[in-house]
This record gives structure tokens, C-alpha cells and sequence, in this order.
């Protein structure tokens, strides 16, 4: 019976319906794709059971689908901590189980430095904690492409985030899942006392699925390859050691039906030992599922048996689909096994390499650009020396490595002199290839349009070759999808303006029609306040990187013509260097005098490093576009005086002009007034000068200007008490309309041709 059904038709109906019942329920019908398929088939038993697949599956995982908790709630809780947790800080944070069953987002606070250190040496998911604490309201994004806490916990199906200030107690659990916990977590610390500093990191994320050690900056070089893939084990890193071990015990004379069903039962302690990530359950699931098969107990397809993973998979986990490693694994895996008899044309194990790569980035490129918003370009020639490197030397040596250190300390001294200075050159050689330019594609996140064409096209180019076509005749069904991805952005007719949400901060993106030009006022930043102490995050937040430059990639910019520093606070411009290294700018406009302020050091720096041209600006500079007109307004030269000397710029649009005032405060109003005294305005919207502040925004300034609209830029629950009462009942008394950042997110002007304008923004 199993060998007549086609799970894969089963598969895909399970799937639309996890995305229907988090999504609208229409997309039941994209199972309707399926029709064709079954009516070229002479066999009625699938399609019957891909009916009810889809039917079934919709109901079940409806009647699971975790309720989230409203903010506020109070709560006593017992939990036990996933391998994912960690400490951070003044925190423990991370997914935990309750007793009721329900995952939450959960995080403690310690009492004290002491409490801290004692939990540092504990094995947190060994034990069972009793906190008291509340439910969290899950923080909204500051945009569309920044972090998404409401998304991230539905996608881990938790049902919110809780937060405890007080522990009440805990106690040491038992079982077979928290005993794999723990030795994994013995072998990540002993890794660490036993390797060579620079070879940890690469051990713990090789041999037991943990990168948590993994340096941004080294992140961030393999990104750019296009290699990050090789630091999770997947089904390359579990077929090898399948391979392996079913080889040693072969050599023992050890019968094989022994051998393969040891293997059944030690893969998925395995994968728990792994760290449980959906590439190493695929793997794993694919495995036995191949062995069963192997042992005479049923035959299979190898796409019906990942298909019957996914499908397990996703009854059990259905918000698993949303997770980009989920569909990556599965999608890179079901692309090469479609693409058999292409491989097996091949008449070298370079071009085969090859095209493995080739075949899995064309696959994988539509789902990696909705996520990432950029592909990189030099994968395609780097994998085929990395992933070979990876699977022939660095896995092989980190398995011996390990096992020598148990066994001898003494040999495995001598390899390490021996590895280490080999693996300085592979980094010296990783870090060389990924300074290189041009090798990332950022063209944004594409449309459901272009994604579908993006698809469609992939498709149609892997079934020409398939069918024995010329690349050369097949390439137009990749490249003109990829094209129109690429140049729609530029087709966009209207002008943009967009006040980012950075929280306590400014950061304002000004985008030309048809990409003519891009320029960015501020870039946000977190003021810091006193030495950090063991309450400070390892990793502290930093706006340029998380919101500033995932809101450009996530729009396909990678080039700025102006980054305009109003002036030398650190929430104005201490994102800039974070943009800089990750954008190419064309000029830096700063306010005269601000270049000798301290804060100015990172980004002056950075700017000479990349030949960027800095300017300071003043009252008077002008330029222009056919569709808008730009004019500093203020400081006149002199004295660099902090917010008085903030760049003042003003911009004139067909419809409505615009004001950027930075953090102007009322003396610097009065000046202003006095010199622009006969000004028109026209309908002028306005930033509020430092973010609602008292010292800004006098009667006076607000009676004169009369803006049609006025937005803020604070932080929500800002220590500062932004907006102070008396201005917004200054704002108020000249009815003025007003928005601000901390309750509608990033807020977007967007002028049309002939001048009429709309807003768009979170609903408050």
C-alpha cells in the first residue's frame, strides 16, 4: 500500500493548510494546483488521500494553534528551559515548556551578581523553575522589515512573552530528554576548556549545532559568501557520520540489519543532542526512513520519504513552516532530488558540485530574498571549494579532535599545532573573499508577484535542462524574473518620506522617484548612561543595524547619496557607523564644528577608510531634483553649540514641503524666525524639533510655521517624559494634527505627481 501512495501529494496539501489557518483560509484553494497532477494519474488513491490530508490537517491544526496572552497578565508558572536558553546579561531569557504544555518566551531577573554567577554554572534546561511574574504586551516593529517579537514567538508556538522578577524555586528534572541536554551541554564546556580559543566557536557549531558563540563580524563574512549553511549540521554532517559509523561497525563484523537498526534508534537521540534544528530532524527523518527501507520493511521514493518528514513534522509543529530554516532545508532538499537526471548527465564531480550549488541557490533565491533581502553572488564559485573543505577536512578533523581529547590529551596537543595554523589560513582566506565588492544582490523583499514569477521561472529553467535544453536557451526564465525584481523599486513614481520608529531617536529616509536619489537624515542610536556593569547585555542592541539598515536592504537600497547628520548626539548619529559599513554612501553632511565632538570619532573614521567625502553645511547650501528642491535653513557658521547647531533643512515637493529641524531648540527657533520671517511655507509638514521637548517647539515657532502635520520622534515609555504636556498643548491650541513614532511605528509621506499626498503607518 505505502509503495502505490505518493506522499509528496500529501505532503504539499498539509502544508497549504498550515499557512491558511495562521493566514486566510483562501489559500486552501492553491491545492487546486494539484488537479492537473492527479488527472494525468491513473491511481485514485492519493488524491483521495491528499483531499483528506488537506481537510483533516486544517481542522487538527486549528484546534492547536496556540491563543497568544494578553499583555498584563499576572502568572505563577512552572517551566523547564529549552537548550536555547541563555543569560544575558541581568537576564535569563529564552523558550520553556510550562507543566500545562504551552511554550512562552520567558524571561527571569536576576536578584543580584551572586544569583547570576550561580546560574552560570548550573545546566538551566535540567531543572524545573516556579516564577512568579506577568505577560508581556509583544513590542511592535518599528517597520515591516525589522524584528517581528509577535511573529517570532507564534513561529517557536509560544503564546507570549512572559517576564519574572521573583523566583520562587527550583528543582532538578529527570528523563531521557533532559539527560541528552545535559551531556550536550558537558560537551559544549568541554569543547571549550579543551580546544584552542579560535577553533571553539567552529567545534561547538560543527559537532553539537551551537553557534551561539558565533562573532557578528565573522557572521556577517560568511553571509556574504554564502556559506553560513556549513555551520549547521544538516543532512551532509548526518550522512557522514551515518556513513562513517555504519562503516567502523561493518569492519567489526557486525551483522548490517544490527547496524541499520542501531542506527534507527540512536539518529533521533542524535538530533536531540543537536540541538534539535528542523535541517538535522530532516536529515535524521530521512535517514530511517531510507534504512527502514534498506531493512525490506517498506519501499519508498526518497521524496516521499521527505515529504512524510515534512508532513510529520508539520502535524506536529505546524508553525514550523514559517521558519526560514524549515523551508530552506526542505526546499534545498526537494530541488536536488527533482534534479537527478540533470546531475547525472554530469561527467565531472567538479561540474556536478556545481551545479548542486547552482540548482539549490535558484531553488532557494525567491525564499532567501523574503527573508534576507539579498543573495549573494559568489556562493555559486565558492561552495565548490568550501563545501568539499568542509566535508572532507574541517568536520572530519573536529570528529577526531573530539574524540582525541577524551582519549589523549598528549596526541591531540600535537594535532592542534599542527590544525590551528591551517585553519588561520582558511579564515585569512574567508576574510580576503568576503572583503571583496560586489558579491551581494540586495534587491529587497519582492512582491507575491515577482515571487511567483521568481518561481515559475526557476521551474521552467530546471525542467529545459531536464528535458535536455541549452543553458544559454533556458537562462531568460531565470534572468528576466530576477530583472523585474530588480527594477521595480526604480519604477515607483511617487516621492517618499519615512520617520523611521529608532525608538529615542531621529532617523528620516527620503526616497526620489524612480530611485533618482536616496538620502537619510539622522540614523538613530541608543544613548548610553554609566560604565556597563553585569546587569549590561553581551550583545547590545544597536538601531543602525537592526532598524536602520534592514528598512534600506528590505526596500533594495544599497546606495545613499546623502547621509545628513544634523548634529553630534549619539541618538541622532550613532547608528551612521553601523549604515556605513553595510551601505555605500556617496557624502556625509554634518554641522559645522560637530567634526571635533567625540561621538563624530567612529563615523569620520569610517568615512575616510571607505574615500567618503565629508561636508560640513550650512545655512544657504541648496540643490535640487526635478521633483523636489532641498535648502539648508540653518546654522549659520560659528560655534558648534550641540542642538542649536543642528542642520535645519527644508524641502519643497510638488504637493506638501517638508521641515527637518533635528533637535533646534528655541533659541535657535527665534534665529530662525527672525531670518525666514517672510518664508512661504506652503502646506508644510513638520518634524518637531528634539522629539517633543520643552526646549523646542515655542508658542511662538508653531503660531508662525501653522504645519499641516507634525510628527514626533521618542521612544515609548522614554525616560525623558517625551512629548512634554506643554508642547503637545501647544500643538493642540494651533490644531495642529499630530503622530508620533512610539505609537503608529515608522510613519511614510507619500507624495504623488500633481502633489496630492497620503499617510501611511501602523494603526495606533
Amino acid at each position: 500500500m505505502i509503495g502505490k501512495v505518493r506522499f509528496i501529494y500529501i505532503c504539499m496539501p498539509v502544508a497549504v493548510s498550515a499557512f491558511a489557518v495562521y493566514g486566510p483560509v483562501y489559500i486552501l484553494f492553491l491545492n487546486l494546483l494539484l488537479v492537473p497532477i492527479f488527472l494525468l494519474r491513473k491511481e485514485a488513491l492519493t488524491p483521495i488521500l491528499a483531499v483528506a490530508a488537506s481537510l483533516l490537517s486544517y481542522y487538527f491544526i486549528s484546534l492547536h494553534v496556540p491563543e497568544l496572552k494578553e499583555g498584563g497578565q499576572p502568572a505563577t508558572l512552572n517551566l523547564t528551559w529549552t537548550d536555547q536558553v541563555k543569560i544575558d546579561g541581568g537576564k535569563i531569557k529564552g523558550f520553556a515548556r510550562t507543566e500545562a504544555g504551552d511554550t512562552v518566551y520567558a524571561m527571569l531577573k536576576f536578584e543580584s551578581e551572586a544569583q547570576k554567577l550561580q546560574f552560570q554554572n548550573l545546566h538551566i534546561p535540567s531543572y524545573r523553575f516556579t516564577l512568579e511574574g506577568v505577560f508581556l504586551e509583544l513590542p511592535d516593529p518599528a517597520h515591516e522589515y525589522s524584528f517581528n517579537m509577535e511573529r517570532y514567538v507564534r513561529m517557536n508556538g509560544a503564546v507570549g512573552m512572559f517576564e519574572s522578577e521573583r523566583l520562587i524555586g527550583y528543582e532538578f528534572n529527570s528523563g531521557l530528554q533532559t539527560i541528552l541536554s545535559r551531556h550536550r551541554w558537558k560537551v559544549k564546556h568541554h569543547i571549550q576548556e579543551t580546544f584552542p580559543e579560535s577553533l571553539v566557536t567552529e567545534a561547538q557549531a560543527l559537532l553539537i549545532g551551537d553557534r551561539s558563540g558565533m562573532d557578528e563580524e565573522v557572521a556577517s563574512r560568511y553571509r556574504t559568501l554564502g556559506i553560513t549553511h556549513l555551520f549547521a549540521i544538516s543532512g551532509l554532517h548526518v550522512g557522514l557520520l551515518t556513513f562513517l559509523f555504519r562503516s567502523l561497525l561493518i569492519r567489526l563484523s557486525i551483522r548490517i540489519e544490527t547496524i541499520d537498526n542501531l542506527l534507527i534508534t540512536l539518529l533521533p537521540l542524535y538530533a536531540v543532542m543537536a540541538g534539535g534544528a528542523p535541517s538535522v530532524w530532516r536529515a535524521v527523518s530521512v535517514t530511517i526512513l531510507i534504512l527502514l527501507t534498506a531493512t525490506g520493511r517498506f519501499r519508498m521514493r526518497m521524496d516521499d520519504a521527505l515529504a512524510m518528514s515534512a508532513s510529520g513534522f508539520i502535524i506536529l509543529q505546524p508553525f514550523v513552516v514559517f521558519q526560514p530554516g524549515f523551508q530552506l532545508s526542505y526546499l534545498a532538499a526537494f530541488s536536488l532530488i527533482y534534479s537527478t537526471r540533470i546531475l547525472s548527465r554530469s561527467g565531472s564531480a567538479l561540474k556536478v558540485s556545481f551545479l548542486v550549488t547552482s540548482i539549490t541557490q535558484l531553488a532557494l533565491y525567491p525564499v532567501l530574498l523574503y527573508h534576507f533581502y539579498e543573495l549573494s553572488l559568489s556562493s555559486f564559485i565558492v561552495n565548490l571549494v568550501y563545501v568539499p573543505l568542509y566535508s572532507i577536512i574541517i568536520l572530519p578533523i573536529n570528529i577526531v579532535l573530539l574524540l582525541l581529547t577524551y582519549v589523549s590529551p598528549f596526541i591531540v596537543g600535537g594535532v592542534f599545532s599542527l590544525y590551528v595554523p591551517l585553519r588561520g589560513w582558511i579564515e585569512a582566506l574567508t576574510e580576503y573573499l568576503a572583503s571583496m565588492p560586489y558579491q551581494l544582490w540586495v534587491p529587497g523583499r519582492p512582491g507575491a508577484i515577482t515571487s511567483a514569477l521568481a518561481v515559475g521561472g526557476t521551474l521552467s529553467f530546471l525542467l529545459s535542462l531536464e528535458r535536455g535544453g541549452k543553458v544559454f536557451r533556458a537562462i531568460p526564465f531565470v534572468l528576466i524574473p530576477a530583472l523585474l525584481i530588480h527594477v521595480v523599486p526604480y519604477a515607483e513614481s511617487e516621492l517618499k518620506v519615512t520617520y523611521l520608529d529608532v525608538g529615542q531617536g531621529d532617523s528620516i529616509v527620503i526616497e526620489l522617484p524612480h530611485r533618482r536619489g536616496i538620502f537619510i537624515i539622522d540614523t538613530g542610536g541608543t544613548v548610553n548612561i554609566g560604565a556597563p556593569n553585569w546587569r549590561s547585555p553581551e550583545n547590545v542592541f544597536e538601531v543602525g543595524k537592526s532598524i536602520v539598515v534592514p528598512f534600506l536592504k528590505g526596500k533594495g537600497i544599497t546606495k545613499v547619496d546623502k547621509m545628513i547628520l544634523t548634529h553630534a548626539d549619539s541618538d541622532h548619529m550613532e547608528g551612521a557607523d553601523e549604515v556605513l559599513e553595510e551601505i555605500r554612501v556617496d557624502e556625509i553632511h554634518i554641522s559645522p564644528g560637530s567634526e571635533k565632538e567625540k561621538t563624530m570619532e567612529d563615523v569620520l573614521r569610517i568615512a575616510s577608510e571607505k574615500g567618503i567625502p565629508v561636508f560640513a553645511m550650512a545655512e544657504g547650501v541648496a540643490w535640487s531634483d526635478k521633483s523636489a528642491e532641498f535648502f539648508y535653513m540653518a546654522p549659520a557658521t560659528g560655534t558648534y553649540k550641540g542642538n542649536d547647531s543642528s542642520l535645519v533643512l527644508f524641502m519643497a515637493t510638488e504637493g506638501p514641503s517638508f521641515l527637518f529641524t533635528g533637535d533646534l531648540e528655541v533659541e535657535g527657533e527665534r534665529k530662525f524666525l527672525k531670518t525666514y520671517k517672510d518664508f512661504d511655507w506652503g502646506e508644510l509638514i513638520l518634524k518637531a524639533g528634539h522629539h517633543g521637548s520643552r526646549t523646542s517647539s515655542s508658542d511662538e515657532f508653531i503660531r508662525f510655521l501653522q504645519p499641516k502635520l507634525t510628527i514626533f520622534s521618542y521612544g515609548k515609555n522614554n525616560r525623558y517624559g517625551h512629548p512634554h504636556a506643554e508642547v503637545v498643548e501647544t500643538f493642540e491650541k494651533y490644531h495642529v494634527p499630530t503622530m508620533a513614532t512610539a505609537d503608529h511605528g515608522s510613519i511614510t509621506i507619500s507624495v504623488k505627481r500633481g502633489g496630492n499626498y497620503h499617510v501611511i503607518s501602523r494603526e495606533k
